[in-house]
């Protein structure tokens, strides 16, 4: 917060001091020993603390005193964004606030499998998943292990897009697709319906746990293909230069008989 006027900023829970959030520094018991209120303002102009013994507290009490205001107490209060560890300023940004809040790891050599510009993000949150082996019991596997259910499903709806016959092993599945060497729009396409069938196969695993009617392969298959379709279409594929308008194509031509 940049103090002006005094009348927007919590003294203990804004962030308006160089040291952090006063209620941290000080902790709870911060407001008895000062005396002030833990829903007070600011009102720099009136800051009366409690006379304290307590060494850390008259430091705080210090520390509080010399912080310098800034000197137009006529404007508002602002709020101000962090920008990074040291640089604020009075604008959001989404992806500056990401940035600042996700855990920063080295990329991963199936980043590019996962997210993509054509991707369903919340799809792309499941990196793997299990399924129910028979209607009659919870055994879990892997993935596309089960040849009862997965594997049929993915062979289904993958069609002839990896160009080999498909592997019911996950780690050589994910190991084609990152090494494969396929066009563009065959890439973009398998990864699409890669992330749409483990997401699927991870709620029919759901709903199946809470007793809902289960989906017959060709039923589940219905659904990944329509859901395919749509995201080509709500990004208006047609439009877009990169893909020519042909990967709907691409997509009817790989589940041709």
């Amino acid at each position: 917060m940049e103090v002006h006027n005094c009348q927007q900023v919590r003294f203990w829970t804004d962030l308006w001091h160089p040291s952090g959030r006063l209620i941290e520094v000080a902790g709870e018991i911060g407001t008895q020993k000062l005396g002030i209120e833990r829903s007070a303002l600011i009102c720099a102009d009136r800051w009366i603390f409690r006379q304290c013994r307590d060494v850390r507290m008259r430091e705080i009490i210090h520390m509080i005193e010399n912080h310098r205001m800034a000197e137009d107490r006529t404007a508002n209060d602002a709020v101000l964004w962090r920008q990074n560890e040291t640089k604020f300023c009075d604008f959001f940004s989404t992806s500056v606030t990401w940035h600042q809040l996700r855990t920063h790891r080295p990329p991963t050599a199936w980043s590019k499998v996962v997210w993509f510009t054509l991707g369903v993000p919340r799809f792309a949150m499941l990196k793997d998943a299990c399924f129910v082996v028979n209607q009659m019991s919870l055994e879990t596997t892997l993935f596309f292990a089960c040849y009862y259910y997965t594997f049929t499903l993915w062979i289904e709806v993958v069609g002839n897009l990896l160009r080999k016959d498909p592997d019911p092993d996950w780690d050589n599945t994910l190991d084609h697709l990152q090494t494969g060497g396929f066009d563009q729009l065959r890439f973009i396409l398998l990864r699409l319906v890669f992330q749409v069938t483990v997401y699927m196969i991870w709620r029919e695993r759901n709903d199946r746990k809470h007793s809902k009617k289960p989906r017959k392969v060709h039923q589940l298959a219905k659904v990944i293909d329509k859901i395919v379709r749509n995201r080509l279409l709500s990004v208006r594929y047609w439009e877009k230069p990169r893909l020519g308008g042909l990967i709907m194509q691409c997509w009817y031509q790989a589940h041709l008989d």
